[in-house]
């Protein structure tokens, strides 16, 4: 029996690397039980040095990419989502060539993204991949710092909700990249959405609490996973800076 494929999303000005370290603890969640694919995103915002400080997590001489699945430009009232159309089409590839996935993984605007190929994949009208796409919808979700996009022209993305997608959402009350409003106005595209709000800003936490809580949302998706005793969790560090300007 194959194992479950998780596609692993990273922020705005991250990469597959650096979310790598962000989401230890799902990695440690979900062991050998899951193939988790972490793709860099296509649009290259510049080069980023010596990204994180805990000394733990870091050489001090290490290089992270810069990336973004899209740029977000403001005109008066108009809002354009640069390079969208380019990750559209590059995430469908994605999709064909190493799919099907079950699950999406997906933080800050790579959670933004989540959302959207989940809606897309349960057959939403309108823009899409721009490719042909053959793949089933998605099985379960998992975002951190999601929001919905403020372009116009997608907002039907979030016209009805993802009825058959269970998903679980982390927010951060303190977060002051994209605030705790908008992960909260993304619930609503949810039936029984699995919420945890945490003391904190815009990062996945790392508490044991958050990892009970995450491993009981993906028992039922990921067959032979069992919950972890307190034992084998990752112990908390200190939040990976917040890169995100979206």
């Amino acid at each position: 029996m194959s194992r479950p494929k998780i596609l692993c999303l990273h922020g705005f000005g991250e990469s597959a690397d650096l979310f790598k370290i962000r989401s230890r603890n799902f990695r440690s969640i979900v062991g050998e039980h899951a193939e988790l694919v972490y793709p860099d995103a296509p649009i290259d915002v510049g080069s980023l040095r010596d990204a994180l400080e805990d000394s733990s997590e870091s050489s001090g001489n290490q290089d992270f990419v810069n990336l973004s699945w899209w740029w977000t430009r403001r005109g008066g009232k108009t809002i354009e989502l640069r390079g969208f159309t380019k990750t559209m089409e590059y995430i469908g590839k994605i999709l064909n060539e190493q799919g099907p996935f079950d699950g999406i993984l997906g933080f800050s605007q790579g959670g933004c993204l989540a959302v959207v190929i989940a809606a897309l994949l349960e057959g939403r009208d309108g823009p899409a991949f721009g490719i042909e796409v053959n793949h089933p919808p998605i099985k379960f979700l998992v975002v951190a710092g999601a929001f919905e996009t403020e372009a116009p022209q997608y907002q039907y993305i979030y016209d009805k909700p993802l009825a058959s997608t269970p998903s679980m959402h982390m927010m951060g009350t303190y977060d002051t990249v994209v605030g705790i409003a908008k992960p909260r106005q993304l619930l609503k595209m949810f039936e029984n959405p699995v919420v945890f709000e945490f003391d904190g800003g815009h990062f996945i936490p790392q508490t044991p609490k958050c990892v009970r809580t995450m491993t009981e949302f993906l028992v039922p998706h990921i067959p032979g996973l069992q919950p972890k005793p307190s034992t084998d969790i990752v112990p908390e560090h200190p939040p990976t800076p917040p890169l995100e300007s979206v």
